[in-house]
């Protein structure tokens, strides 16, 4: 999860760093790190190729911070980060696999037991999260991932992506939608309702 936006706090750091305050900009990335980090985890999959791109968010941020206005520095930030994960995805490269421990997020799927058997199906329903949302076009990959994994608002998603509010619900409905019919195609791990009912 992000850590609460503080967007008093931010605005005095991001006042402090547009006058060359390179300590108030050490805050800002203190605060925003690990946050940053996780979502280009899940969108590129590889850690290394991760820590590039948060560090080229920041990197560019500083080198922008004059020209921040009025959006919020959360978002633009990771409206940065989001843009570098496009370029990644233009680049050619392959999307990775989520953690195991943030895709189970996705569809609550909980902890795996100590049971072999149980968490043997268990990490084998992770896989197949894992793998429908790798099928996921860019769009609504990051849109579900921002939304179910990071636990981002809509109006924060909207102004990450620069679309609006009624394009990042579309996407992340078209997105849950295209997830859940993937799953329904292993009905021993995901039974339907109606499968349920017939047991």
């Amino acid at each position: 999860m992000f850590p609460s936006n503080n967007s008093n706090d931010d605005r005095d750091l991001v006042g402090r760093a547009r006058r060359g305050d390179r300590e108030a900009f050490t805050q800002l990335i203190v605060q925003y790190q690990v946050p940053l980090y996780n979502m280009a985890l899940r969108m590129v999959g590889r850690p290394d190729d991760a820590a590039d791109i948060a560090q080229d968010a920041f990197l560019r941020a500083w080198e922008k911070i004059r020209t921040l206005r009025e959006a919020p520095f959360k978002s633009w930030l990771f409206q940065i980060a989001a843009n570098l994960c496009y370029d990644h995805f233009r680049r050619g490269r392959r999307y990775g696999v989520m953690p195991d421990e943030e895709t189970s997020n996705v569809i609550g799927l909980g902890v795996a037991t100590p049971d072999p058997q149980e968490r043997a199906e268990a990490n084998e329903r992770m896989r197949l999260v894992r793998d429908s949302i790798a099928a996921l076009d860019h769009d609504m990959r990051i849109a579900i991932v921002l939304r179910d994994v990071n636990g981002m608002a809509y109006d924060e998603i909207a102004a990450v992506l620069g679309v609006p509010l009624g394009t990042v619900k579309s996407r992340i409905a078209r997105a849950r939608a295209q997830v859940q019919e993937q799953l329904q195609r292993h009905p021993d791990f995901f039974p339907t309702r109606e499968d349920a009912h017939a047991e």
